[in-house]
């Protein structure tokens, strides 16, 4: 009857950190992977042709796309990076890193509106182009092509990070190994602003065959159903990933199957499988005359799903389970206080000296990797506190 006190406090102290909403997160779950040595900000993202195992990276602001060396785990997935190494020189960067026919790297150049295209072997951009012109309205943030087996296969698509506009625009080979732009579609508005594009292979669980873009602004990742010419279908719109720190770029990791996105805190990797949450005990307990008591949990400690805890030890114990947002190791009068105490519910062991409180963990995206600490008290007279405790659990959400 008191567990309102305990999502309340969830939502107060909400860690900046993303996570997988509802219905995706029964089939992925997604990890930061770090900082990137040598890259501060969000951009384009494209695995090397080739070799998969060196993704190149147009941070924002920059004049560089870099090659960044990837560590693969002996199941393919990424696990770290090596240093970031600058290859190609640009007149500047933004969110969108593709390659096109013939292998030609295409990148978007966000303030000037520029569509820059390098040539396999080159290491500076040779040929750029105002979009503007074109029907392109400023400025550019990304831009990607569509892959085989999807509807438009080939066709490149580059969308404005602001207004939010997405634009078909065709190629025509300009004799040189580049490519021409033609004038670009009528726009389509998306919801929010735009700065990734990349598609899902339509054997991918739940959002195979959609457009995922990374709403920057919004720290979204969103899928579209699309239409025959692989456009978005804005009335479409599912939020796959949420509280993203400044999503960029994407691309779709041919070796684990994964998706990664730069980010301005660093790679972020949507992964296949669901995962829960961890219960971590810490600290030690402070126990009296009437016994030691006991916490747990169980479940699975994922946003949207039901959590128990689970108190003891104490018959007839009268007390509370108290939560805070970070854990302390604090003596006081004997009792060996173990978290910041911003919220409690009143529990009663009764005559079993047992019993359990639920938690529904909010479906806040703000929620996942983030971390609750809790720890139970009863009342006892024979400490000097005249309190007892309970060791502390370390709640991890995911």
């Amino acid at each position: 009857m008191h567990t309102y006190l305990l999502p309340s406090l969830l939502l107060t102290v909400a860690a900046m950190a993303q996570s997988v909403l509802p219905p995706f997160d029964t089939a992925f779950h997604i990890d930061n992977l770090g900082p990137i040595p040598g890259v501060a900000s969000y951009g384009g993202t494209a695995f090397l042709a080739g070799n998969p195992n060196v993704l190149l990276v147009s941070p924002w602001p920059s004049t560089e796309i870099s090659a960044v060396p990837l560590v693969r785990n002996g199941q393919g997935l990424i696990t770290g990076f090596g240093t970031a190494v600058p290859v190609i020189a640009v007149g500047g960067t933004d969110g969108g890193l593709a390659y096109g026919p013939n292998q030609v790297l295409f990148s978007t150049w966000y303030g000037n509106n520029r569509l820059n295209q390098i040539k396999p072997g080159s290491i500076a951009t040779d040929r750029f182009d105002d979009l503007a012109p074109l029907g392109v309205n400023s400025s550019v943030g990304a831009c990607t092509f569509v892959p085989a087996g999807l509807p438009g296969a080939g066709r490149l698509k580059v969308c404005s990070w602001t207004p939010g506009e997405f634009f078909d625009v065709p190629l025509t080979p300009d004799g040189t190994g580049t490519f021409t732009p033609g004038l670009a579609s009528a726009p389509i508005q998306l919801p929010y602003d735009c700065e990734g594009l990349v598609y899902a292979p339509a054997s991918v669980p739940l959002f195979g065959g959609r457009l995922l873009v990374c709403e920057w602004g919004q720290g979204n990742i969103a899928a579209f159903q699309i239409d025959a010419n692989g456009n978005p279908l804005p009335a479409t719109r599912q939020v796959v990933v949420g509280g993203a720190a400044a999503p960029g770029g994407g691309a779709f990791d041919p070796v684990s199957g994964d998706f990664v996105f730069l980010s301005s805190y660093g790679l972020l990797a949507l992964r296949t499988g669901a995962v829960c949450g961890t219960f971590t005990h810490y600290g030690v307990a402070s126990p009296g005359v009437a016994g030691t008591p006991t916490l747990s949990g169980t479940g699975c400690a994922r946003i949207g799903q039901t959590i128990t805890f689970g108190m003891g030890g104490v018959v007839n114990g009268i007390g509370i389970l108290g939560a805070g947002s970070y854990p302390l190791n604090y003596v006081f009068d004997g009792l060996t206080i173990l978290q910041s105490l911003e919220a409690s519910v009143t529990v009663f062991l009764g005559p079993t000296g047992s019993t359990s409180v639920p938690l529904t963990i909010p479906v806040n995206p703000y929620l996942g990797h983030g971390h609750l600490y809790l720890q139970c008290a009863f009342l006892d007279a024979s400490t000097q506190s005249g309190l007892i405790a309970s060791d502390g659990i370390d709640l991890l959400m995911r």
